[in-house]
């Protein structure tokens, strides 16, 4: 058996069972799920074993066992305890106010246990579909309301045509703070909430608007002047 790999659940359930709901049952499962996502940042899913788990938490592999059947259950379940709180991005009277604002605000809720925590889940995305699904659903499906948000805003201000589409935001806006948090390791401060409001999100916004109507424009007329198959041969 290799270091990292578990002995598998034990024989003999050695500590008593807390009542599921009970303060102590809650406590207990706060603390293993808080061990799970430390070592899941610290060794990567693939070393983060079931046995190591149970040392940092202080409890019993039986204990964990009990509630999860393996290593992969207790992480998706952990990931899922310990998703991003609803962001509700803030209005500044001003589609760059309210973009810089936000990816401000995501920012200061982003410490120095999240990058690492981050590093090790998308390695585990790999491994796990189970992994991947939840984080897809915590980080881009829940994130989708937070552009829509800020775009139906500067629709009703004028700023944006009404075409505009929200998909722009939530698909670049954290692909840029990810590649800084991740690789490059630049700061990410209030010189690059600008760059990324003024060179990237704004004129993409409005272009997606001014395509989206043009192409609606021309799928009308297209529609209009060219004759159908059936027109032609009679």
């Amino acid at each position: 058996m290799s270091p990292h790999e578990d002995s598998g659940p034990p024989a003999d359930v050695l500590e008593e069972p807390a009542t599921p709901g009970s303060a102590r049952g809650i406590a207990r499962e706060s603390a293993i799920c808080a061990a799970a996502l430390e070592l899941l940042g610290e060794v990567g899913y693939d070393r983060m074993s079931m046995d190591a788990v149970a040392t940092r938490a202080k409890a019993s592999k039986a204990t964990i066992y009990r509630r999860w059947p393996g290593k992969r259950e207790l992480v998706v379940h952990a990931i899922r305890c310990r998703g991003p709180q609803p962001l509700d991005p803030p209005d500044t009277g001003s589609l760059r106010g309210d973009i810089i604002a936000t990816l401000r605000t995501a920012h200061e809720g982003i410490g120095s246990e999240d990058v690492a925590l981050l590093s090790g889940v998308l390695r585990a995305m790999r491994e796990a579909p189970e992994i991947a699904d939840t984080l897809r659903q915590q980080v881009l499906v829940d994130k989708r309301n937070v552009g829509a948000a800020i775009v139906r805003r500067a629709v009703e201000r004028g700023e944006l045509g009404p075409h505009a589409d929200p998909a722009v935001f939530h698909e670049v806006a954290p692909a840029l703070m990810f590649f800084r948090v991740l690789v490059t390791g630049e700061p990410i401060d209030d010189e690059f909430f600008a760059h990324v409001a003024d060179d990237v999100l704004i004129p993409l916004l409005a272009c997606s608007a001014g395509n989206r109507r043009d192409d609606q424009e021309t799928s009308s007329s297209t529609r209009t002047t060219v004759p159908s198959a059936r027109q032609e041969t009679q």
